[in-house]
């Protein structure tokens, strides 16, 4: 007996090593760090994450929670949240950023190997017939399967995979035993490792927590379950108030900005399916338990297994119609379609757990394991099958998206391990088969779809690690550390990676990138898609402007003003002299500025240059001076391009440059977040017969070109028309570029340095200080230690009045901070003092009453409006959209 209880109590470590030693085996079969070069960091996490754990590493040195470096130095303390707040992302603080990117394959080994001990404490602790055998498979499949295969580039939800099971677990225990303490916490932490997941966990706790209390408590306990049930979701809200308050108002600034009708109502009522089969076909066993749910539902009387067969059917369901599906992902989602896929996992192995914890007398039938052995040695042949081919399969590693084929055949494998499961668990249930057969079976088919499930979507993606390295020794070059930015000459790097390599940049990658400073930097002429904002395009003045010192990587064109700093390596390093010293002093005042939004891209060179350079006619559009097979017209604003022969549509500008001037061309139609819009890919560009952009613009290349240089000389500009196009900004423009640098010789500027989250400032010159620093509503100012108000102004950035031989001091605070961090001192008061409370006091019959009542609603009301309202909305919108439209 002794002997049980010790292996029992050893499952979850047992569980946590068998996934971390599965990991591994993965990683030394395909050569992935530390048995080869290769990382796993790919997509998101190659574009967010790694950067991201290395900006942190600045945040403990000279940096600030507050305030990144990148995005025009834009709010951090969300992103914080977002992706970074787990406790294990301080391991990151041990490892030298040049080796981050493989950090990451060990950091997901620990995560997945929590994960498992997680989900096998649940298991062992909430099924206690299970067994250790079974409860340690399920928990392996928890955390080595399709889920974790495929949305582990976002490395922060496995945090909330960790904690989940750990969740439930402590729902039951108060339901059991009344004790809602760690409950009350879970639910916290749940919150505090990221608030975006936690939407998803929140709705499906409403969802659970009336129907749990009715099911899986004594009638005589509900009432006083239910008061503490409700006091652990108000604690829990209050003392998370610190990070949902902010980070709830950040996300609220940020360029999720699409309407509801194209976010929500948009698309088909079941899409997505191949990547959603994907998914599932790597835990298969999620298929194989809905049917044994609804197969043994009648044999099925314990309260826990109805409310997970039942609970978990559902939310599978709900995951194949898209009106279900985009609210739980708070309306819209751009990629990973099921995120919160791990939780209809759990919810479905834990009625697989009620199933194996019961079974008829053993009655072994030689049918029965001839029928499983069968369907296990054909479930090996179609694994082996697959995986040889894994290439052809591996669509999602390249694009995010499985290809419909791939999801045939991959949804194929996933049932044929759902038909070994199904034949497996009926046959033990029934008491056809031992056990450990039941068991071996089991294994077998988690070892072959994890196997496969990671040879094809993470074997099969690109090599990160020299495009690392090479963007490492391109920023290890630069070694000012003075407030100065670094902008890429193209899309050479992810934007993410100037903060994390500790240097200011505009650009920034994720999902809280601010929308004012996006479109602002649209305007002006930078490169972005979706909240994607780079640092690439617009023009020498707005890079002089906004102090972008250092190029990585030559522009489209030869831009001569720059001068090669360090050309050696795989990218060159150029500066810019004509960077301005500090922020620019003008006698222009920011109210002078209000007509910025009338316009855009070249003309918003041409209006900074005279505004506030007092440099009249700097920008010159230039008209073609032939069009053959192509027509442009404009009205109202808008230029139409109507390409009139397929074979060839050129508009040739034949230019006579005189003196040194800058040549430009743009394509701009729309401020958006969309990934594509409809006039990328219109035009090839050639300088001189040579091409220097094809199918521009695009989602990467979508900024303002700089076609180069030129002095004296005549040039030749052709546009190749590739399709029609309607737009706002199309054309060739030239640029003195030699007057505008006379007058940024000799400007006023102040200077501004950077500590934390402040910025000084200080000015010889009395004016108005035109910051380099995207606004925010958390900035405020004092100026000769007195308070002064700060300026919006161009967009985005702002402005400050300055007298002469003035000193000023910026502090950033994030909006809701303060009063966030009220709320969780006032929570934290009200669960000590509640918590010594109740434990003395009994809890009245009319309050047990009225929160049974408010809890039994809530899941009524969350069912229904997740599952039944959404879909009936969903369709009668779009429905009487036809009808209208029609």
């Amino acid at each position: 007996m002794k002997r049980y209880k010790l292996t029992d109590k050893a499952a979850p470590l047992i569980a946590g090593a068998v996934t971390a030693a599965l990991f591994m085996l993965f990683y030394a079969i395909h050569g992935f760090y530390p048995f080869g070069e290769r990382s796993v960091a790919w997509c998101d996490m190659d574009q967010q994450y790694v950067p991201l754990l290395m900006e942190l590493k600045t945040v403990f040195s000279d940096g600030s929670l507050l305030l990144s470096r990148g995005g025009g130095m834009m709010n951090f303390y969300g992103v914080f949240l977002f992706f970074l707040s787990s406790p294990l992302s301080l391991l990151s603080l041990a490892v030298k950023n040049s080796d981050m990117i493989f950090f990451v394959n060990i950091l997901l080994v620990i995560k997945t190997a929590l994960s498992s001990a997680s989900a096998q404490l649940y298991l062992g602790r909430v099924f206690p017939k299970l067994g250790t055998g079974f409860g340690v498979l399920m928990s392996v499949m928890y955390s080595a399967g399709g889920y974790v295969m495929m949305y582990y580039q976002n490395n922060m939800w496995i945090d909330m995979m960790i904690v989940f099971p750990l969740l439930m677990l402590s729902l039951f225990r108060l339901l059991e035993k009344g004790r809602w303490g760690a409950y009350t916490v879970c639910l916290a932490v749940c919150l505090l490792l990221n608030f975006y997941i936690s939407f998803m966990v929140i709705v499906f706790v409403m969802m659970l927590g009336g129907a749990a209390l009715y099911l899986c408590c004594e009638p005589q306990n509900r009432g006083s379950r239910a008061v503490r049930l409700i006091l652990g979701d108000i604690c829990a809200a209050l003392i998370s108030g610190v990070v949902w308050l902010p980070a709830f108002l950040q996300y609220t600034d940020s360029g999720r900005g699409n309407s509801l009708k194209e976010i929500y109502f948009g698309g088909y009522f079941i899409e997505r399916n191949a990547d959603k089969a994907a998914l599932l076909a790597g835990s298969s066993l999620v298929l194989a338990g809905a049917v044994l749910c609804v197969v043994f539902r009648k044999s099925v009387r314990s309260g826990k297994g109805v409310l997970f067969s039942y609970g978990g059917v559902i939310s599978l369901a709900g995951a194949f119609a898209e009106p279900v599906n985009k609210l739980l992902h708070t309306g819209s989602y751009q990629a990973y379609p099921l995120r919160y896929g791990f939780i209809v996992l759990l919810l479905v192995f834990s009625a697989c757990g009620e199933l194996l914890s019961e079974r008829h007398e053993l009655k072994k039938k030689r049918r029965a394991y001839m029928l499983t052995g069968a369907g296990l040695m054909l479930l090996a042949g179609v694994v082996t099958a697959a995986y040889t081919e894994r290439r052809k399969l591996s669509s999602y590693a390249n694009s995010l998206w499985v290809e419909p084929k791939a999801g045939i055949i991959l949804s194929a494998v996933g049932l044929t391990g759902a038909a070994v499961y199904f034949i497996c668990i009926y046959s033990f249930r029934r008491g056809h088969t031992s056990r450990l057969f039941t068991f071996a079976v089991m294994a077998a088919v988690v070892f072959g779809e994890s196997f496969l499930s990671f040879g094809v979507n993470v074997a099969e993606i690109n090599d990160t690690v020299p495009g690392f390295r090479r963007n490492a020794a391109a920023f290890a070059r630069i070694t000012d550390e003075e407030f100065v930015r670094i902008k890429a000459g193209k899309k050479y790097f992810y934007p993410n990676y100037a903060e994390g390599w500790g240097k200011y940049s505009i650009g920034h990658y994720t999902s809280l990138t601010d929308c004012g400073t996006l479109y602002a930097l649209k305007r002006l002429g930078y490169s972005s898609h979706w909240m994607d904002m780079d640092s690439s395009g617009g023009t020498m003045l707005t890079d002089e402007l906004l102090l972008n010192k250092y190029i990585i990587g030559s522009p489209v064109g030869k831009n001569t003003y720059y001068l090669p700093m360090n050309t050696e390596g795989g990218m060159a390093v150029y500066t810019d002299p004509n960077v301005l010293g500090g922020a620019l002093i003008s006698d222009t005042a920011p109210a002078e500025l209000a007509d910025f939004e009338n316009v855009q891209r070249m003309e918003a060179t041409g209006y900074i240059a005279e505004k506030l350079f007092g440099i009249s006619g700097a920008v010159e559009k230039l008209s073609p001076d032939e069009a053959e097979g192509v027509e442009v017209s404009e009205k109202d604003g808008i230029i139409t391009v109507d390409k009139q022969n397929e074979e060839k549509a050129e508009l040739t500008y034949n230019i006579e440059v005189t003196g040194r001037k800058e040549l430009y061309f743009d394509i701009f139609g729309n401020y958006s977040t969309d990934v594509e819009e409809d006039y990328y890919e219109a035009a090839d560009i050639y300088v001189n017969g040579t091409r220097v952009q094809a199918a521009y613009p695009e989602s990467y290349c979508c900024g303002i070109l700089d076609l180069g240089t030129f002095e004296d000389e005549s040039v030749e500009v052709k546009i190749s028309v590739l399709r029609d196009i309607s737009v706002s900004v199309f054309g060739v423009w030239l640029y003195d570029a030699d007057r505008v640098n006379e007058a940024l010789a000799a400007a006023e500027t102040a200077d501004v340095s950077v500590k934390g989250s402040k910025v000084k400032v200080g000015a010889v010159k009395g004016g108005y200080v035109y910051l380099p620093v995207a606004f925010s509503k958390g900035w405020s100012c004092s100026i000769n230690g007195r308070k002064a108000p700060v300026i919006r102004t161009l967009g985005a950035f702002m402005a400050i009045e300055m007298p002469e031989g003035g000193s000023a001091e910026l502090s950033f605070c994030p909006s809701g901070l303060r009063a966030g961090a009220v709320l969780s001192g006032a929570g934290l008061v009200m669960f000590v003092l509640l918590l010594i409370v109740i434990r003395r006091k009994k809890v009245s019959n009319t309050a047990g009453n009225a929160a049974k009542k408010c809890l039994y609603v809530l899941s009524a009301v969350t069912v229904g409006v997740f599952y039944i309202a959404a879909p009936v909305v969903w369709t009668a919108v779009n429905v009487i959209s036809l009808i209208v439209g029609g």
